[in-house]
């Protein structure tokens, strides 16, 4: 295995382009936590990689990374809240 301190890296377009599962547990092995919650009807898992100082969340329901952001704060993988209404949240 490869120690998640090889990825460290400052370019984000490597974290962004991290999508299965497969490839986000070879990145943060085992030293990431993890915490379920959900947003919106839907069930995520939130990993936070301290050494990457990197945050992952992945949709449960079809098993993909859909949001990678530095920093530890659970955010969500949906552009709008649920109850905000603009012109870019319909």
């Amino acid at each position: 295995m490869i120690p998640p301190s090889a990825f460290a890296s400052n370019d984000s377009e490597f974290y962004d382009s991290i999508r299965t599962l497969d490839t986000l547990f070879e990145v943060i092995e085992n030293s990431a936590t993890e915490h379920k919650f959900k947003d919106q009807g839907m069930e995520f898992t939130h990993y936070f990689s301290s050494e990457l100082n990197r945050s992952f969340i992945v949709n449960d329901e079809v098993g993909e990374v859909c949001f990678t952001y530095e920093g530890s704060e659970v955010l969500s993988c949906f552009p709008c809240k649920s109850d905000e209404i603009s012109g870019a949240c319909p």
